[in-house]
């Protein structure tokens, strides 16, 4: 059943899916040309999470795990284009091959931010790979290594997707009815 505040669904849970399976195959291939002998995942919290655990259930390599936190939402619809790191990751990335793991790429500020951060404490490699690129309107110069699908420039929601902390368990991704917000009440 559709969410009230959906306006149409525009990728099915079984397309996203079959499109992270083809992606970590891919990039499991990838890493396997350059000999990668363990891959550092870094996923982005909180909207990651469900494309997360459905790429690495798929990544046919040794890997290993961890997470950030790093805002430039606030709550909002639209980035204050001050990216903010909350948590930090744990695991040393000097040498490492990191693929930083995202849901989103938008104005494109954070990647760029972190991609630096990871460069400047000595990774070897710094990729990306999202499930949505929204190009238009991107502020910064960075494009994703790897993505799932290309998003119009509307607020979307679910699998992982959020408006203010909700609507990221929905099992679909969905453009939401910004004009319901107004008088929503949750």
């Amino acid at each position: 059943m559709k969410h009230p505040l959906v306006k149409e669904i525009i990728f099915s849970r079984e397309q996203i899916q079959e499109r992270t399976k083809v992606l970590a195959e891919e990039i499991s291939q990838y890493y396997k040309e350059q000999k990668t002998e363990s891959l550092l995942c870094i996923g982005l919290l909180k909207g990651c999470i469900p494309f997360y655990a459905e790429f690495i259930a798929n990544y046919n390599g040794n890997c290993e795990t961890d997470y950030m936190v790093v805002s430039s939402y606030r709550g909002g619809i639209k980035t204050s284009g001050e990216p903010k790191i909350l948590l930090d990751v744990n695991t040393p990335l000097k040498d490492r091959d990191v693929l930083i793991i995202e849901d989103i790429i938008d104005s494109g500020f954070t990647l760029e931010y972190i991609k630096h951060y990871f460069i400047n404490r000595g990774a070897k490699s710094v990729k990306i790979v999202t499930l949505l690129d929204k190009k238009v309107g991107r502020k910064a110069d960075i494009k994703p290594d790897w993505y799932g699908f290309d998003v119009d420039d509307e607020f979307i929601i679910g699998y992982g997707l959020d408006y203010q902390e909700k609507l990221r368990n929905l099992p679909y991704i969905a453009t939401c009815d910004t004009d319901k917000l107004k008088d929503w009440k949750w």
